[in-house]
């Protein structure tokens, strides 16, 4: 039987993880991005003798008992058995913590170890006991969290879903309660004002307050480092492993229409179904497929390549109907070279700002870490920094028309926040005094410029007590061999949810199709 071909719109994490599952599948796969290079979101470039790694914070799924390590696994980007500091060929970056915060001369660290964060936080305030000692069982409960990725829910049997479900009981009868209760509303059940700041200044205070006790739970438990290279490191293991099962990745072909013939109801058709024939780009060439993936942003995918008929009612309420009930934020994304290598900086800490606004709003805090763990992003003896500030779907509005309308006044403002940041920065680690040079200055309109990001967010939609976590399928509905892939489709998003969509795609495709393609899905 001839391989039926498969077209990939999107090189980033989702689309290489499909094309990777695709090839093991033996579909003939050729993934188009639009960029120059591959990765999407995942993204990184060369400024002066610096990397600039524009994405990796922390990776889940880093534990070997994890399925979402043994996804990590097959598309390249951790080994089979993998190294820690200094072994094998691909190590893995540990921190101590997760970062530190500062309040008027006091210090706290968010160590992994989570029964040294309770006796710091029982020391700082022991006022705030019994809501401490609640904290971190919370944060130990959420560690029985279970990233599906072995296969899509919907493919699970009733003994796995049942399985599936008594294994995170636990999580069940807290976060009913937690899931309905912001960072904010929480933060304020403590009278110490640096606990406060800790809860409120990593996450949008508008998030429900169980993700931060997913996130920090998934840390303390082993479940979330670095792989060696950051950004640059994954897209290059990616690719190479997709690229050694005979795949093609085409760069610089941006999508322009997905290309559909209409089915009319009749004797034989029931329900009727539109079928994708081919993609056009914008170079004007015009590629057949059997089947295709949009493993792009969703938005553009279904504002821009798809008809609107399309829009299913998930889209319609977070893009259309109801956006402020599904907010989604971004950052500004700032990168300094620092000419020694520093001693007195933590590798990641809140940095508090003075005097900053960006869109008329001050900013109070920003997340402040550095690279000297990679020693290939900076020459010998220096260090790069990066500080992330985060901004709202109002702020991308702001960058985008200064970008467009003004772009002299664009380049004026990033140079504004990058001169405050560094003032900031001085004036807390004086070692940085006439050390600090600006290499880039990265915004939302960046993103939105470079990966087609909806609102320039680098994250799906945020996670809030008003809103449900609900997860799209990836099938547009009348149209039965286009599917999606991608981090809007499972909120809040990030890097593992990208690759599982990706993943889910093809058994999806395998699993519908199965009698035509004559296998099995995995």
């Amino acid at each position: 039987m001839q391989s039926k071909k498969l077209i990939i719109i999107g090189g980033g994490v989702a689309g290489i993880t499909a094309g990777i599952y695709a090839r093991q599948a033996e579909l003939t796969t050729t993934i188009y991005e639009r960029h120059t290079q591959p990765g999407g979101l995942l993204s990184y470039w060369q400024r002066k003798g610096y990397l600039l790694d524009n994405c990796v914070h922390w990776l889940t799924g880093t534990s070997s008992s994890t399925p979402m390590y043994r996804l990590w696994q097959d598309v390249g980007v951790l080994p089979l058995s993998v190294g820690r500091e200094g072994e094998g060929p691909v190590t893995i970056h540990r921190p101590a913590y997760f970062m530190q915060v500062e309040h008027n001369g006091e210090t706290l660290h968010l160590w992994r170890d989570l029964p040294r964060v309770r006796e710091d936080m029982l020391r700082l305030s022991p006022d705030d006991a019994p809501r401490i000692e609640e904290f971190i069982r919370l944060v130990r409960t959420y560690r029985d969290t279970v990233i599906i990725a072995d296969k899509p829910f919907e493919q699970y049997s009733l003994w796995q879903k049942a399985k599936l479900i008594y294994s995170m009981r636990h999580i069940g009868k807290v976060h009913r309660k937690y899931a309905k209760m912001s960072i904010a509303q929480y933060a304020e059940q403590f009278t110490h004002p640096l606990i406060r700041k800790f809860l409120q200044a990593y996450f949008p205070i508008h998030y429900n307050v169980s993700s931060l006790f997913f996130v920090f739970g998934i840390f303390t438990d082993g479940n979330a480092d670095l792989p060696a290279g950051g950004s640059r490191g994954m897209v290059e293991r990616m690719v190479s492993r997709y690229q050694s099962l005979g795949g093609v990745l085409q760069t610089g072909w941006e999508a322009e229409r997905v290309n559909i013939t209409h089915r009319t109801s009749g004797a034989q058709a029931s329900p009727p179904a539109d079928k994708a024939v081919s993609v056009t780009f914008r170079n004007g060439r015009t590629v057949e497929a059997d089947y295709i993936i949009l493993a792009c942003d969703l938005h553009h995918a279904i504002t821009r390549l798809l008809p609107v008929g399309y829009m299913d009612k998930y889209m319609w309420e977070r893009f259309i109907g109801q956006p402020d009930k599904y907010p989604i934020y971004s950052s500004v994304n700032l990168y300094f070279a620092v000419n020694h290598r520093t001693t007195t900086i933590p590798e990641a800490r809140i940095l508090d700002l003075t005097d900053l606004q960006i869109n008329g709003k001050p900013i109070p805090y920003a997340f402040l870490k550095h690279f000297n763990y990679e020693p290939s992003f900076s020459p010998a003896d220096t260090t790069i920094l990066q500080v992330l500030i985060t901004q709202y779907a109002d702020d991308f509005e702001y960058w985008r028309h200064l970008r467009t309308d003004n772009h002299q006044a664009y380049r004026t403002e990033k140079g504004i926040v990058a001169q405050s940041v560094a003032d900031c920065l001085v004036r807390t680690f004086p070692e940085l005094a006439d050390s600090l040079t600006v290499l880039d200055v990265c915004t939302p309109a960046t993103n939105h410029r470079f990966c087609n990001a909806y609102q320039g967010a680098y994250m799906s939609f945020a996670l809030t007590p008003y809103n449900e976590k609900v997860t799209h399928d990836g099938r547009l509905r009348g149209l039965k061999n286009v599917y999606l892939a991608g981090q809007w489709l499972q909120a809040p998003g990030g890097l593992p949810n990208a690759a599982v969509t990706g993943k889910f795609a093809i058994q999806r495709l395998l699993h519908d199709h199965k009698s035509i393609l004559n296998v099995n899905s995995k």
